[in-house]
């Protein structure tokens, strides 16, 4: 028996500022098509998903970012 894995319901590309160094980061996440998932940026940021999501910078290894902006890209590419 095979199961169904669900497919991508939104994409979406966040910049990132490191709290520490300052160091800027693009990070593209990928939201599930499942119940309760974000589908457009302001469910997200107003979801609990987002807050889940872990961040580690890749200068100074810092886990505390401050989100900068947040683009909708098209889930299909």
């Amino acid at each position: 028996m095979f199961l169904e894995v669900p497919t991508v319901r939104a994409r979406f590309t966040m910049r990132l500022r490191c709290h520490n160094c300052h160091h800027m980061t693009s990070r593209t996440i990928e939201s599930p098509n499942i119940e309760d998932a974000p589908a457009t940026v302001d469910e997200l940021l107003e979801s609990a998903w987002l807050s889940r999501q872990n961040f580690g910078c890749a200068q100074c290894d810092n886990t505390i970012a401050t989100l900068i902006s947040v683009q909708q890209q098209d889930p299909t590419h």
